[in-house]
């Protein structure tokens, strides 16, 4: 039970954040920002980075939504290790978000695995139902941003990872939070850093339509959001690897790249592995590759993260 304890104390320690502003000037790297929902008493907001000559051109763009993570505790949305992966992004021709979500556990101070259950699920479906709502925003804002609604990707790092593979869920399953986003609607695909899936079912399977073809990237050794599976009873958090394997059994498309005696710090990994998530995008998405592929990543020069105590150390480190 000690085991349980700290690990369902780990996932409640994950990923990422917003902020609240809804200014349209630009502060930063970003273009501009604008609010897309109000919820719970706040306005959250939208980072925009855009394509160069996006004005000038009347081409459809492929858009990134990129959640940022923090443990659902702290807000990085505008951290200097996201903004320069969103821009690096928009400079290769997406229309790149950096979404903000409530942080659900911002004011939780810890407690039993039973009074941690509910906190943690309850963050993850706050994070999860903002990231839809800023979905249903670019699909209804498409054209003025032109974006091609059949080509938007969501992207998240540790917390916003794990929300990116949540929504994944939640749309192949057509659950009520995804009421309000088209029944046609796919997304074009799914990078996740360091993420996994809720469930409260038991088995992670994706019943009414297949899931977009997904990215995993996860260190073997990552004791803040579990690599495998943590299970009470029918309670369970899924991590890449169980999920990644359960895409293979069912045929769906996906990449697996597991990083050998890494933690956590695979979560920051947006600029190592920035070819790497543009070779996805070209082939799955833009291609409509339907490999199924696993990678295991060896690197000598790379020890093993460092297991941090809470998120404000994880992420001040910038990994």
């Amino acid at each position: 039970m000690k085991r349980y304890i700290i690990t369902f104390a780990a996932i409640a320690v994950l990923a990422i954040l917003s902020l609240t502003q809804a200014q349209a000037q630009p502060a930063g790297p970003w273009d501009s920002s604008h609010p897309f929902v109000v919820r719970d008493g706040q306005t959250l907001s939208l980072d925009f980075y855009f394509p160069g000559h996006w004005q000038q051109s009347n081409t459809l763009r492929p858009c990134m939504i990129f959640v940022y993570g923090g443990g659902f505790v702290d807000n990085n949305q505008r951290a200097g290790f996201y903004t320069r992966f969103c821009r690096a992004m928009a400079d290769n021709g997406y229309v790149t978000v950096a979404s903000d979500y409530r942080l659900g556990l911002k004011d939780f101070h810890g407690g039993s695995i039973f009074k941690m259950m509910e906190p943690v699920k309850n963050s993850i479906s706050m994070a999860t139902e903002d990231l839809f709502a800023a979905v249903d925003y670019i699909i209804r804002n498409a054209e003025t941003l032109r974006i091609d609604p059949d080509r938007i990707v969501i992207c998240g790092s540790s917390a916003g990872a794990i929300a990116a593979l949540q929504a994944n869920y939640e749309l192949s399953n057509r659950t009520p939070m995804t009421a309000a986003i088209p029944d046609d609607f796919r997304f074009a695909g799914v990078i996740s850093f360091s993420g996994g899936v809720y469930s409260t079912k038991g088995a992670c399977k994706y019943t009414v339509h297949d899931p977009a073809p997904t990215f995993f990237l996860h260190g073997d050794a990552d004791r803040l959001v579990p690599y495998n599976k943590i299970q009470l009873f029918r309670t369970a958090m899924f991590g890449s690897k169980p999920i990644a394997a359960g895409f293979k059994d069912a045929g769906y498309p996906y990449c697996f790249k597991s990083f050998t005696n890494h933690s956590h710090e695979v979560a920051g990994f947006q600029m190592e592995q920035f070819d790497a998530v543009m070779w996805f995008l070209e082939h799955y998405v833009d291609d409509g590759a339907k490999w199924q592929i696993d990678m295991e990543v060896v690197n000598l020069d790379h020890k093993i993260g460092k297991v941090y105590a809470n998120p404000q150390q994880a992420y001040s480190s910038g990994f």
